[in-house]
């Protein structure tokens, strides 16, 4: 086969011009080849492969909103070794109210300091929304409890955040982020809603982060009812019985007077 008669008697040139095939001096019969005119539209490629990737984002995004992950009590560690070694390398956020601070939430903040690296317990702040117990006060009440507590007070600490606290946790390089609840069907309604903002908040207004994983802790169920107006209406029952309310049951007893005072 002569390379240059080939060109030379305009074979290539047909090649490149016309929807021919050729046929090689041995017979071998080749596909035709496509001109360049007819190649797909770059512009055309770009947008259908966008509108792919967009598709599937919102699908999966679908199905992380409706269908979260929800740990269950008791909560589990990573099944294998590396996976737990693979976990000790992060950093988690556990995201609430703490109104009030009580022991369901040292119990999380226990299994997420053995589980994790290092923990973040934020408080979430409104500047526009007034506390009769101020985030600064719930937030000193945790930093009290952890300091107690010799299982947690080496990797968690305390933070008080105001407005998105997806954005603290991206500047803070957080692998992941948590928040408990007492269960899917109590919470779920009130949780998705917070679970639509941690997902697209980054999305819009990060702009274009993916968004970090959220996941649920179920809480203890012997801690479960413990709400502010809990303590509330027991310290409204002791002070008609003319003592002070015993909240040591509720809460861990270095905080039990301050939250008592705080709360009643």
């Amino acid at each position: 086969f002569d390379l240059n008669n080939f060109i030379s008697d305009g074979s290539f040139s047909n090649i490149m011009t016309a929807d021919t095939s050729i046929t090689t001096p041995t017979g071998l019969s080749l596909p035709s080849v496509l001109v360049p005119d007819e190649l797909p539209d770059l512009r055309t490629l770009c947008l259908f492969t966008t509108l792919i990737l967009v598709v599937a984002a919102t699908a999966w995004l679908y199905l992380r909103l409706y269908n979260p992950i929800v740990h269950p009590y008791p909560w589990k560690l990573a099944p294998t070794s590396a996976q737990r070694l693979s976990d000790k390398k992060k950093k988690v956020v556990l995201a609430g109210s703490y109104n009030p601070p009580h022991r369901g939430h040292v119990a999380m903040l226990e299994y997420l300091a053995e589980r994790y690296g290092e923990v973040i317990a934020v408080v979430g702040m409104n500047p526009n929304k007034k506390y009769d117990v101020t985030p600064q006060q719930r937030a000193d009440f945790i930093r009290t409890m952890v300091q107690a507590d010799g299982n947690i007070k080496e990797n968690v600490r305390v933070e008080v955040v105001e407005g998105y606290i997806w954005r603290f946790a991206y500047r803070e390089g957080v692998s992941l982020m948590f928040r408990g609840i007492r269960s899917w069907e109590k919470d779920g309604n009130e949780e998705r809603y917070l679970h639509f903002l941690n997902t697209w908040g980054p999305m819009v207004y990060g702009p274009l982060k993916w968004p970090l994983p959220t996941q649920f802790l179920e809480g203890k169920p012997e801690y479960n009812h413990i709400s502010s107006t809990l303590i509330r209406s027991l310290c409204i029952e002791a002070k008609k019985k003319g003592h002070k309310a015993d909240l040591s049951a509720l809460v861990p007893e270095e905080v039990a007077d301050g939250v008592a005072k705080a709360y009643c």
